[in-house]
């Protein structure tokens, strides 16, 4: 008999995108994103890549803490190889584009994957819908990324439900997470474990693709 706990609050996916919902707090948000690092950081560390990294692959418990499910498309890696070829699965939008397009699977492809849902934490788009101009949220979101790094101003990037209501440093650490981790290199990329000490509060400067005009504290 296999037993499963309970997970109260359902899905990411659910609390952004589903009608009706709360408005997810800034806290929480934050709580999300370093939650669901730690856990992708955790198993690229015993060398497997998730392989399909999304807001529906992210439960959230009763404390809005984050358990990152559905290893059914995991792949395990070593050091010895670059990359690992395979059929391409997965879900449009969050794909790495050397994945979607030759079937080259790194741990940096689900490091893409992992900034599309913080661009989604952030905005609450989603990774793709007939609204963008551009053919996904991340081509619409990139020069927007950069100018929000430049001058420290994130308004055109911020999800409006949140009405401001953010803190500014968080802001920018996980909005540098989020440009550093959808470069289209990627050797560019930072490793899930840079990302969570950046979340954490460390330096984001080992990433950045140039100083940031202004402080992060």
């Amino acid at each position: 008999m296999l037993v499963y706990e309970f997970v109260l609050n359902k899905t990411l996916e659910f609390h952004l995108h589903g009608k009706g919902q709360p408005t997810l707090d800034w806290p929480t948000r934050m709580r999300i994103a370093l939650g669901s690092a730690k856990g992708l950081a955790y198993l690229h560390e015993d060398w497997i890549i998730h392989r399909d990294i999304k807001a529906a692959n992210i439960l959230l418990d009763f404390m809005f803490e984050t358990k990152v499910v559905d290893f059914g498309l995991a792949k395990f890696f070593s050091d010895v190889n670059t990359h690992v070829s395979t059929r391409v699965m997965g879900t449009f939008g969050y794909l790495a584009p050397e994945y979607a397009s030759s079937g080259k699977l790194t741990e940096k492809s689900d490091v893409f994957s992992f900034g599309v849902m913080l661009l989604e934490l952030i905005s609450g788009h989603k990774p793709v819908g007939s609204s963008y101009t551009e053919d996904s949220l991340v081509e619409w979101a990139r020069p927007l990324l950069s100018r929000a790094l430049e001058d420290g101003n994130f308004d055109s990037l911020v999800d409006p439900k949140l009405q401001e209501e953010y803190n500014q440093n968080e802001m920018a650490r996980m909005v540098a997470c989020v440009a550093a981790s959808v470069r289209h290199s990627t050797q560019r990329r930072p490793r899930m474990s840079q990302i969570v000490r950046a979340l954490e509060g460390e330096s984001i400067n080992d990433f950045c693709s140039y100083p940031l005009q202004w402080e992060v504290h």
